[in-house]
């Protein structure tokens, strides 16, 4: 007798611990489906974007440059999509980088530096583009953060890299 009644003991608390795992498995799904819901329409990021560099430009006598402009429209445009359609404008920023690397840099910005950061403008604009195809849900986001990241970085640097240009000849020119 203590036999079947410690085993119907097992029996009744295995059994209520399947059907507590049943509930737990069921919200689970419901709330995988939820989030699922929730990243299928993608809500634009907060993209910032550096101002162009518009006195930076003038100071420098290369206020003319037609490549760097189009470029930051281009971003600027991008910034204020909805991502459902943005492969186009992907591809017209691709071109419109991939023009300003093949076509001449302003004498003064000439620097290996600014080189590759726009090479890495351009490489990460062609990840961005991917993964409007492959993986839209899980990474278009954050490569635009990134895109936006190193543009910023970009124009930044060309400032720096001018400023301590200018600072190199001022020091150069006291010690003499």
């Amino acid at each position: 007798m203590l036999n079947q009644n410690t085993f119907l003991l097992l029996f009744v608390v295995l059994f209520s611990s399947c059907a507590d795992n049943k509930k737990i498995q069921t919200t689970t799904t419901s709330n995988t489906t939820e989030v699922t819901k929730d990243t299928d329409s993608l809500i634009a990021p907060n993209l910032s974007l550096i101002d162009y560099p518009d006195a930076f430009l003038i100071e420098n006598g290369i206020d003319d440059w037609e490549g760097l402009q189009n470029l930051h429209k281009s971003m600027e445009r991008i910034k204020e999509l909805n991502f459902d359609g943005i492969e186009v404008d992907l591809i017209a920023l691709n071109s419109t980088v991939k023009d300003l690397r093949s076509g001449p840099m302003p004498r003064k910005l000439e620097y290996p530096q600014i080189k590759s950061r726009l090479k890495v403008v351009e490489m990460q604009v062609q990840k961005t583009r991917y993964f409007t195809k492959h993986y839209k849900t899980d990474s278009l986001i954050p490569a635009l953060n990134l895109l936006y990241e190193y543009y910023n970085g970009f124009i930044s640097r060309m400032i720096s890299l001018q400023n301590e240009d200018q600072d190199f000849e001022t020091d150069s020119q006291t010690e003499n």
